[in-house]
């Protein structure tokens, strides 16, 4: 699908086609992020990988005449079809957990720097040493009736979202009016759909919900127009009328339904006035979140 020469990473065309026709008309080429309405469209998500809670290292990422230094598990960035990115890796303990090697699409480099060129939706991820931990002795059990039990292994993507693949259990924190963003109408920080969240079909999404703003807010999923939870539990108690300033709520529901939606201030205005975040459930995967 796509070729490694040196630390340079293309991934071709291919990948369009690999998505059939219709998606390719839809736009590969048509735009730097992947949406309903563009299409396919181009990006590069860059994955760092994590030990006990702390990421094993940092991503220096150049495009467009700019530095960026990578510091969260997941980062989308938006490039034009045929821009490039050069990607730089730095573990966070050389000692400990030095770096081993870039995956681009598939595409394996020992190589702590490569160049991506973005012809389609590109997933890079550097790898770093971990050295396995011992197995632990297991005494035998005092009571021939005692059972083991499982600890759900918790993946932190984000501040904003945890999941446990055992349990398919997606955690969401939502904060309304964070660092005042959109004049505090803004989920986490972000406002007008740039909060992305994606989960697979058929999870449980947990959302703790938190007001820390001066004015009452709300949070429910909903489809693109309309004002009704999708889901059942899909939604804090009376959407319109929010909670006040310093109050939290929790609400659940499984994401039984693959589509595009939206987590929405329902208090009248704010909507309209960009408080949502993009929530997409899709046929198979993990959660995502892209801010």
């Amino acid at each position: 699908m796509g070729s490694v020469t040196g630390t340079s990473v293309r991934v071709t065309l291919g990948l369009c086609l690999s998505l059939g026709l219709a998606m390719v008309a839809a736009g590969c080429g048509q735009g730097p992020i992947s949406s309903a309405s563009t299409g396919v469209g181009c990006s590069v998500t860059v994955q760092i990988p994590a030990y006990d809670s702390s990421l094993l290292g940092t991503v220096t990422a150049t495009y467009q005449g700019g530095t960026h230094v990578l510091t969260r598990n997941t980062s989308t960035i938006p490039l034009g079809c045929g821009q490039k990115v050069a990607l730089s890796a730095t573990p966070t303990q050389p000692a400990n957990h030095p770096f081993t090697s870039w995956n681009v699409a598939g595409q394996r480099t020992d190589s702590s720097t490569v160049s991506v060129t973005a012809d389609g939706l590109i997933t890079a991820t550097p790898a770093f040493f971990v050295r396995p931990a011992p197995t632990p002795r297991v005494s035998p059990s005092p009571s021939p009736s005692a059972k083991p039990t499982a600890t759900p292994a918790t993946v932190t993507l984000d501040r904003w979202l945890t999941y446990d693949q055992a349990t398919k259990t997606a955690t969401l924190k939502l904060e309304a009016g964070y660092q005042d963003v959109n004049n505090t109408l803004s989920f986490d920080g972000e406002a007008d759909g740039k909060l992305v969240v994606t989960v697979p079909l058929g999870w449980t999404v947990v959302v703790n919900f938190s007001n820390v703003d001066k004015i009452n807010h709300s949070a429910a999923v909903v489809t693109p127009t309309g004002s009704t939870p999708v889901f059942p539990g899909a939604s804090i108690p009376n959407p319109t009328v929010g909670i006040p300033p310093g109050a939290s709520a929790t609400f659940s529901f499984v994401a039984s339904q693959t589509g595009d939606y939206r987590i929405a201030c329902l208090v009248p205005g704010h909507e309209d006035a960009g408080m949502w975040a993009t929530f997409d459930v899709t046929a198979s995967g993990l959660p995502t979140i892209h801010l």
